[in-house]
């Protein structure tokens, strides 16, 4: 068993960095690293007709990319640049367990990644967690299972030996690979739950970074009996049709051995950019899916009783029904969280861009006024409110890199909590053109993507214009009728 204790490696003097590095060694030489081979593999669970559909969920999924993500293994090269190839152990818990695991961080290994690792977290490794820690930076233990005879031999007799074996003593596949742990909140909060600490980079005590699962225990949709709670896995996971050999399950609150259903392993979120970028299998049904997840568009049958209806983020324009041409008019927009399960936006809040784009248009469609829309290099304009967080380094700098291991704190931080509403105003003068009795329809859109055109131009460089895409995630309108002065 080896626990993943490489936390918090950033930009430390000597004196620090070596006894986390020698505890590391030890632990390792005590216990073991793992097989890259052992933790990867992830294509022969979906092979000779067993967890096909499974398999095939997860391959464009957001776990299987945490490794090969662009934008990952951009900001890992300036973590090494900056620090040293040690300390990526910080990012690798969670986004490249395989590599971390079987000791590939180290600054021998120029690639810092070992066979398999493009698998991000695979199927061995999530389904060989023993222990998960709610304190996150990816904070667990992982028990290598016991492997049927020829499970990881190469050739055609080898598989149709183990494949026999599985199906006809499955008891010791089930006992290494479900655990009850899987089904709940804390399983997630392993690595959906990170901070940095005194002895990562900073010397002002502990530094929360995107907490998904506190968020989550602090709202509306927590309750004491985990039946009556709303949990991580009823809505990224929900419930799907399935043939597969792992549908069934008789320890769940809701459901049984014959009910013909598995969790979905897509665990749909936000990221509807690195599928199409890498070009993984299935990413075009896998994009639709995110972008319909993103609106509140997917219904989940088995918590309906507990979960809200409508819109992912519900959005109002508050404002009269008549303006008068000429002065000042004022409109109130107000956001609601009604579906999320934690802060809307969330994740890495230094890279997310969300913000409201504002559109007046007279009857002859011609925009009168606008805010919030982009200029030719992709750049938010006007003065719309942007959710995201402005974090700073020692020197006060901002953190534009997502380089974590000089954050000290944040100064600015907007967000939407579970059930919780914003309203922004939102004023323009009625030109003096528009005729008396004209109708003007406002239309405001609430806008997502994955990362900021400055943190893109940033690591990339402004002469490669990479831009993530945006998704509307709920559109209204409203139509005034200007009236005499």
């Amino acid at each position: 068993m080896v626990k993943n204790s490489l936390q918090g490696l950033t930009k430390i003097d000597d004196e620090k960095l070596q006894p986390i590095l020698d505890n590391a060694a030890l632990e390792i030489q005590n216990k073991g690293a793992m097989s890259a081979k052992a933790m990867a593999g992830s294509a022969s669970c979906g092979s000779s007709n067993c967890h096909s559909q499974i398999y095939n969920e997860w391959l464009p999924s957001a776990h299987r990319y945490s490794s090969m993500d662009d934008m990952f293994q951009q900001v890992q090269t300036l973590m090494v640049k900056e620090t040293s190839a040690e300390h990526t152990r910080y990012c690798a818990g969670c986004h490249d367990p395989i590599s971390l695991f079987s000791g590939a961080k180290n600054a021998s290994n120029i690639t810092l990644s070992a066979q398999g690792a493009d698998e991000g977290a695979s199927c061995m490794v999530c389904h060989s967690i023993t222990k998960a820690d709610v304190q996150g930076n990816g904070n667990y233990e992982l028990k290598v299972p016991q492997r049927y005879l020829f499970e990881l031999s190469e050739g055609n007799l080898a598989k149709t030996i183990s494949d026999f074996l599985i199906r006809t003593y499955p008891q010791q596949h089930l006992k290494s690979f479900s655990r009850a742990l899987y089904k709940t909140p804390e399983f997630c909060a392993a690595c959906h739950k990170q901070y940095l600490d005194t002895d990562v980079n900073t010397d002002i005590g502990k530094v929360q970074g995107q907490n998904q699962y506190d968020n989550w225990k602090n709202s509306r949709w927590f309750k004491d009996d985990l039946k009556d709670s709303t949990t991580c896995r009823e809505c990224h996971m929900p419930l799907v049709d399935s043939k597969d050999p792992a549908r069934g399950d008789v320890l769940d609150y809701n459901r049984n051995a014959n009910d013909n259903k598995h969790r979905s392993h897509r665990t749909l979120g936000t990221n509807q950019y690195i599928p199409a970028l890498h070009k993984l299998k299935n990413q075009e049904l896998h994009i639709k899916l995110t972008e319909k997840w993103m609106r509140g568009e997917i219904d989940i049958p088995e918590i309906a009783n507990k979960w809200k209806t409508g819109k992912a983020m519900e959005v109002a324009i508050n404002a009269k029904d008549t303006a008068k041409k000429g002065q000042e008019f004022m409109m109130k927009v107000e956001i609601l969280n009604n579906k999320a399960g934690h802060d809307f936006p969330t994740g890495p809040m230094d890279m997310i861009q969300s913000w409201i784009e504002v559109e007046v248009r007279d009857q002859a469609n011609n925009v009168v006024f606008t805010t919030g829309n982009l200029d030719e290099n992709g750049y938010v304009q006007g003065l719309p409110v942007i959710y995201r967080a402005d974090a700073f380094d020692r020197k006060g700098g901002l953190i534009d890199r997502h380089n974590l291991w000089d954050l000290v704190g944040a100064k600015y931080k907007r967000s939407l909590f579970p059930g919780m509403s914003d309203n922004i105003k939102v004023p323009f003068v009625i030109p003096e053109d528009v005729q008396t009795g004209e109708k003007l329809t406002i239309q405001v859109k609430l806008q997502y993507r994955k990362a900021n055109p400055a943190f893109l131009d940033r690591i990339y460089g402004k002469e490669k214009k990479v831009r993530t895409p945006i998704t509307t995630i709920t559109t209204v309108k409203k139509v005034i009728e200007v009236v005499g002065e």
